[in-house]
């Protein structure tokens, strides 16, 4: 049983693997990059049809990036839309001149996977990628051509930031800013802003209590050959610059409760006496009248008061003596 599932998959791949051979010996000789996906179906190991299509056109996605620094280049796919039982291949050719100079492929590989080449020091490169789709007697290849300079990842751009004039002033700099278009992202939950042929910026509505986490990438403009996005900078942090344009929240408070303090201080000292009889009203005293009643502690007499008894009348008689007579003498 076993020979026999050997056996069988060596008749799959064996058809669609010579005819790859076939298309691989003038990989090299085809169209240069025009940014045209060409589709290539197979039945027996015979062509049917080749097409042109716009990468948008297809469900399966792959890219090249070129790193400069150390001549890394990257290829990586995601065939998730394949049918089970199809099997994928993969081939990368590096061209000058229309002579491959470097070539790698594998076969089968994962649905989803990169695979990475170091370049020779060439000029004028271009970089070929084939995809090969095996399922029984039929097959499908997708061959894509890059030029190498459109493949370039350039270096994210240096960057400073500071606070000027309560403005947020970045600069960068950059050979050939003509060339250049760049994204900045200020770290303020707004999307990057998009600058082209310049190298610096200045935000006027800036928030001076707010910390700026700066960060910017750039990639060529298509008039200089596009290319891909470069990696974010180092994140530049520019702190708060302490000189506030609006209230903040503790001056909101400290007014909030400072001044009905300081309105309240004025009222005691205009009104003293007044509020004071308020504040501390005091003591209610009795009329003398009724003290009395209050210390007989007879409540009843205090609300139905005896009245006094008629004041009896007393009466003196005076009586006149008479005068004595004259003295005779």
């Amino acid at each position: 049983m076993l020979l026999l599932v050997l056996w069988s998959s060596f008749l799959v791949l064996w058809p669609s693997q010579g005819a790859m051979e076939g298309i691989n010996q003038d990989i090299c000789q085809g169209e240069e990059p025009n940014e045209v996906l060409y589709v290539a179906h197979f039945m027996n190991s015979s062509l049917q049809e080749e097409e042109e299509l716009d990468l948008t056109e297809v469900d399966e996605t792959f890219i090249c990036l070129l790193y400069p620094t150390n001549l890394l280049l990257n290829c990586s796919w995601s065939f998730l839309t394949l049918e089970k039982d199809m099997q994928l291949s993969v081939s990368i050719s590096v061209c000058h001149d229309n002579t491959t100079v470097q070539s790698r492929s594998q076969s089968p590989v994962e649905w989803v996977g990169s695979k990475s080449l170091v370049l020779q020091q060439h000029e004028k490169l271009k970089v070929v990628l084939q995809f090969n789709m095996s399922q029984h007697d039929k097959w499908r290849v997708y061959t894509y051509t890059y030029d190498t300079d459109t493949l370039e990842v350039l270096s994210p751009p240096s960057i400073s930031a500071a606070f000027k004039d309560g403005e947020l002033l970045v600069k960068w700099a950059q050979s050939s800013p003509m060339c250049f278009e760049y994204q900045l992202d200020l770290g303020n939950q707004e999307p990057p802003k998009q600058l082209t042929s310049q190298q610096s910026y200045t935000e006027l509505s800036t928030d001076p209590t707010f910390t700026y986490r700066v960060r910017m990438r750039t990639r060529k403009l298509a008039i200089c050959i596009l290319t891909q996005w470069s990696e974010w900078s180092p994140t530049v942090t520019v702190e708060p610059s302490g000189e506030p344009d609006k209230l903040n929240t503790l001056s909101i408070i400290s007014i909030s409760f400072g001044i009905p303090m300081i309105l309240l201080a004025l009222l005691l000292l205009v009104r003293h006496q007044r509020v004071s009889k308020l504040l501390f009203p005091p003591i209610p005293q009795p009329p003398p009248k009724y003290i009395y009643f209050l210390e007989e502690n007879d409540t009843f007499n205090f609300f139905h008061p005896v009245l006094p008894s008629k004041a009896e009348e007393e009466i003196t008689k005076v009586e006149e003596e008479e005068e004595n007579p004259l003295k005779t003498f």
